[in-house]
């Protein structure tokens, strides 16, 4: 029994996207859309700003076809924010489930570290099942506007199935590093060391044509996969479908449906100067002429709350007075009146 499940346990380790805007790995998680990128980089949880609800449903490649689904949601408060993702993967006498809680805190301006915890559990018609846990560490960071790095350990700790002492989930250190050239365009590049599998590099490029629209290719080697992702948008709902090629394998499809206001748009590159010793920010400061950084100069502003104003600001245009901000995602009637000294229109 015991070779047995060991020989399932490896089945799973084929990579396989929760999302269909994941198939790049860790590369295609510096910029997340949804929750479900958690499940790549627990830190991607703190990029996202909202509270909102993302699932997904799966037939991707593998060492069996198996049918998967997932569903991923989060909020966030002031410099923390938490999520959860619940999955399940099976087919024809084969399950596997997991069970994942995230949470997200912004260590400093531009830092962000996540950590996260799984219950695993995989049973065998006929054999069995068995239950293991493990612990993911993830970092993003954002040096300046426009420029991301990112980094996770997948698998830091794992408990095993079996008696064989192989971690349920093997252990992989990832990292990637993105820009955004202009608004509404990524590039992303990523390299992976898997415990079993060897290394593993991505590259990953995002194009929004239209509001609320946005296309996605993917590519992965050793061996050359391709994955392709079409995003639409009609706040607050949004839709995405993906395709994923393998060259010796059946390729794989992907949907995901999400609703909430949990959404990330990265600000385009801005190469500049950074002084050493900086201005004081005076206040109170025009909510609709503020730079993020003079938004996150306010108590209570992380980055990802800044991003949020910013990019609400830019797609409704300039606020008649301070108290419309209640109509921006995660600014509740407590958080208006703890920023309202500081600000102005």
């Amino acid at each position: 029994m015991s070779v047995f499940l060991l020989v399932m346990v490896m089945a799973a380790f084929e990579p396989q996207s929760e999302s269909p805007w994941l198939s790049g790995g860790m590369a295609s998680a510096l910029f997340p859309i949804s929750h479900l990128a958690v499940s790549v980089n627990p830190a991607s949880a703190g990029l996202l700003h909202g509270t909102a609800l993302s699932v997904s449903a799966s037939r991707p490649f593998g060492f069996r076809e198996l049918d998967r689904t997932a569903v991923a949601g989060g909020g966030s408060t002031g410099n923390y924010a938490f999520a959860g993702l619940m999955s399940y993967s099976g087919r024809n006498g084969y399950g596997e489930a997991a069970v994942t809680g995230i949470a997200a805190a912004t260590l400093r301006r531009g830092i962000v570290a996540g950590v996260s915890m799984s219950c695993h559990r995989i049973q065998i018609q006929g054999f069995g099942s068995g239950s293991a846990f493990s612990t993911d560490l993830g970092l993003i960071a954002r040096p300046f506007s426009g420029l991301f790095l990112g980094g996770a350990v997948r698998g830091l700790y794992s408990s095993s199935f079996t008696e064989t002492g192989m971690g349920a989930v093997p252990r992989t250190v990832s990292c990637a590093v993105g820009v955004c050239p202009v608004s509404g365009v990524t590039v992303s590049a990523g390299a992976a060391v898997h415990q079993y599998s060897g290394n593993e590099y991505s590259v990953v490029t995002s194009v929004e044509p239209y509001p609320g629209v946005s296309l996605s290719f993917s590519l992965l080697t050793p061996p050359v996969r391709m994955g392709m992702g079409l995003s639409v948008s009609l706040s607050p709902v949004s839709m995405q479908y993906g395709y994923s090629t393998h060259p010796e394998l059946p390729g794989g499809h992907s949907l995901a449906m999400g609703y909430g206001s949990a959404a990330f748009h990265p600000e385009p590159l801005q190469l500049r100067n950074v002084p050493e010793i900086e201005e004081a920010v005076s206040f109170p400061v025009n909510i609709n002429t503020a730079t993020e950084d003079e938004l996150t100069a306010i108590p209570g502003i992380g980055p990802s709350k800044a991003s949020t104003i910013w990019n609400y600001i830019e797609s409704h245009g300039p606020l008649q007075s301070v108290d419309q901000m209640i109509d921006i995602p995660g600014v509740g009637a407590t958080t208006l009146e703890n920023l309202r000294p500081y600000l102005t229109v």
